[in-house]
């Protein structure tokens, strides 16, 4: 199934966001209720109407904007899984209205499994995470939101997203450390780090958020250690090859084969190229494939 953009009005105001400024700007009345069940319905019908994914059946994914703030969200929800009863419904989100436990509940009450809610944790303190988001206490309401949704949920899986970029690289390891005391269950939920995508805000602030692969790869290598203790870790938007070879088994091609580019004179000749994400085109341009080091054994 596809990625549905479910509401487009968002409560954070994240430097690496990949949306831009004028997706917040569209009159939302095409998000509401109305709106959202004839294009799915369209789809249902076998019309191409989403703009990712479209053509993947075994799986929705509800994004914003923030999806929580969706004024018909309930409604919504009871919807979806009417008519896709038993396909996985992921929805992203920051986070911060679960910190309302009645919110919680409501949600959950709709949300019933297969589904997912992913979070963002994007530093082991607010100074960090509230400087990435622009708001002020989202860390405390984040984090106040991921304890409900443990202590409340009944069958939904929990995702915590770390997504790295130059303002909270050198957290990494602090992050991991802040998790596992937080949230010592690691079977509970699953963590995935992923290199920031170039797209959105985060081409606007490029120069302030600019981070290498290698570099990414480096500090999540230099915690091999730390990230071995997660039951469940992954790795989003990694070339295997930058990646330690001990760790290449939790990387994950998540993009769609447009958004992604395989250098001939690098990947062509490597033993990786089969399972491997390659780059990303955006990133390409900024970056070049220099750090590509192509891999003549498989491992």
């Amino acid at each position: 199934m596809p990625d549905i953009a479910f509401w487009n009005k968002c409560d954070n105001k994240c430097v690496m966001c990949t949306n831009d400024p004028s997706f917040a700007r569209q009159d939302s009345a095409q998000y509401r209720l109305k709106g959202q069940i004839k294009k799915m319905e369209s789809y249902l019908a076998g019309n191409a109407v989403y703009a990712k994914n479209d053509g993947k059946a075994n799986f929705l994914s509800l994004t914003g904007g923030e999806p929580t703030l969706h004024p018909d969200i309930f409604k919504l929800l009871t919807y979806f899984r009417r008519r896709l009863p038993g396909t996985g419904i992921t929805l992203l989100s920051n986070g911060r209205r679960f910190s309302d436990a009645a919110f919680t509940a409501a949600f959950l009450k709709a949300a019933k499994p297969p589904f997912a809610v992913v979070l963002p944790v994007h530093g082991p303190d607010a100074r960090t995470h509230d400087a990435i988001t622009g708001v002020r206490g989202s860390f405390s309401r984040t984090l106040a939101g991921l304890k409900n949704l443990f202590s409340m949920r009944s069958g939904q899986a929990i995702e915590i997203r770390l997504v790295l970029h130059r303002k909270n690289i050198s957290h990494f390891a602090g992050l991991l450390e802040f998790l596992l005391e937080t949230f010592p269950d690691t079977s509970a939920y699953k963590v995935s780090a992923i290199h920031y995508e170039i797209e959105g805000m985060s081409q606007r602030n490029h120069r302030s958020l600019a981070l290498s692969l290698s570099a990414s790869a480096a500090a999540i290598g230099a915690s091999a250690a730390l990230v071995k203790r997660f039951a469940a870790f992954r790795l989003y938007h990694f070339p295997l090859c930058v990646v330690r070879k001990e760790l290449r088994a939790l990387c994950r091609v998540t993009l769609p084969l447009e958004d992604r580019v395989y250098p001939a004179a690098k990947c062509g000749r490597c033993a990786l190229r089969r399972k491997c994400l390659g780059l990303m085109a955006e990133y390409r341009k900024k970056f070049g494939d220099a750090e590509l080091k192509p891999v003549r054994r498989r491992g």
